[in-house]
């Protein structure tokens, strides 16, 4: 995998992994770990980190995902999350598993979620399990 823009100098190395853009802190996406190959990052590549500090970084994004939503999301905004099965029931999660919600109903394709008192809606692709979604109230 080749590095897509020129990899900016870590910040916060062994916790949520940022970086300087434009002035501005930014949050590394999801880093998956390739035994022999190293550690890589969607929009850069190839990163200089251990496994261990790429899983403690995905786990503290799981959760700021999580709390994003929960304190952030206004009417109209979104993201993208994953549908899980378990027990029969599918389930909201983030990339790395996090619960966001049990109260998921599916139309057709249309998947709607609710999560403290607010609900959101997106649309479902056909082999994907991710999807995209906005809120709704």
């Amino acid at each position: 995998m080749k590095s897509r823009r020129k990899t900016p100098e870590i910040r916060h190395g062994g916790s949520l992994m940022t970086y300087q853009d434009k002035g501005a802190d930014r949050c590394f996406g999801y880093m998956f770990h390739f035994p022999g190959h190293g550690v890589f990052e969607p929009t850069f590549g190839k990163l200089e980190v251990t496994p261990e500090e790429a899983k403690t970084h995905n786990d503290l994004l799981s959760q700021a995902e999580i709390e994003g939503l929960d304190n952030n999301c206004a009417v109209g905004h979104g993201g993208m999350f994953y549908t899980r099965k378990e027990s029969g029931l599918t389930n909201v999660a983030t990339w790395m598993g996090g619960i966001v919600s049990r109260e998921v109903r599916i139309n057709g394709t249309t998947i709607t979620f609710d999560r403290k008192g607010m609900t959101f809606r997106g649309r479902l692709r056909k082999d994907e399990d991710c999807f995209c979604f906005k809120r709704i109230r």
